[in-house]
């Protein structure tokens, strides 16, 4: 018995070793396709954020295009403004330059610049005929 005794604890603590060790190995089987799974979603979740981040950068470098299309454009209708304003300036200045020109050809043609002379000579004549009777008299 004691051979027998010893013979049966001693498949016993063999057969808990092998149970034990198969239990490791399947605990470590386990983790390593738990690894494995993790590492794939990691790389799911590494070539999503890649391809956002090109999203990102395409979209960064289309706002800087627009924006710096956007400066130009503020540029040349700030030009354009003033070039307006310019032109209306001057289109007033030769509207007047016309006018001024229509009333001259009309005056003249009244004989009215005639008549402002003779009336302007007409009172110089007495002026001066007045200053030198008033200089006889005194």
């Amino acid at each position: 018995r004691l051979l027998g005794n010893g013979g049966g604890e001693r498949s016993r603590g063999a057969e808990s070793q092998e149970q034990s060790e198969a239990t490791a190995v399947r605990a470590l089987t386990e983790a390593r396709q738990h690894m494995g799974s993790t590492l794939e979603h990691i790389q799911q979740v590494q070539k999503r954020l890649d391809e956002t981040s090109a999203t990102i950068a395409s979209t960064q470098r289309q706002y800087d295009e627009y924006g710096s299309r956007l400066k130009d454009a503020q540029a040349l209708l700030g030009q354009l403004k003033r070039r307006t304003e310019e032109d209306s300036k001057y289109i007033w200045w030769s509207f007047w330059f016309f006018i001024s020109v229509v009333v001259y050809i009309v005056l003249r043609r009244l004989k009215v610049f005639r008549l402002i002379w003779f009336g302007m000579s007409t009172a110089a004549w007495t002026g001066s005929t007045a200053a030198g009777a008033a200089s006889g008299v005194v």
